[in-house]
């Protein structure tokens, strides 16, 4: 006789805890990858660029567990990142393009956002106030049903 015990999906299936430990570990792996102290013989553009590009790598990390695989999947090194994204900068280039060139890099196609808010004051709330809209009525006789 066979005694092999069936088990269900839910039996077989990997619980959240474990899939959340192992989305961590992704993440902060991928955080560890990109560590500007790591950057060896620096030139200005990439010594005036490490820690901004870092931390907006690790946010986007943060963000996105594909994005966070992407960088751990690879074998580019975050020096390889600078010396690549400071290329042919000139003069000087803005903020989003260089992390945007940073998240090209490691994940070609993918694209960011920029938002800029301004508070006048410290006393300004983070997100405004959501507006109330005065609600629907909702008519629910048996008429408005059938619509015969």
């Amino acid at each position: 006789m066979d005694n092999t015990k069936e088990k269900s999906a839910v039996g077989i299936s990997v619980p959240s805890a474990e899939s959340a430990n192992y989305t961590t570990e992704i993440i902060n792996h991928a955080i560890e990858k990109i560590n500007p102290k790591s950057v060896k013989n620096a030139n200005r553009y990439m010594a005036a660029v490490a820690e901004p590009v870092a931390k907006a790598l690790h946010g986007f990390c943060r963000q996105s567990e594909e994005f966070a695989r992407a960088i751990t999947e690879t074998d580019r090194t975050f020096q390889e990142c600078l010396e690549t994204i400071t290329k042919g900068i000139g003069q000087s280039i803005s903020d989003v393009d260089i992390y945007q060139r940073a998240v090209g890099y490691y994940f070609p196609g993918a694209k960011i956002e920029f938002k800029m808010t301004i508070r006048m004051s410290e006393y300004e709330t983070e997100e405004p106030e959501p507006v109330h809209k005065p609600k629907k009525k909702i008519d629910l006789s048996l008429g408005s049903l059938l619509d015969w």
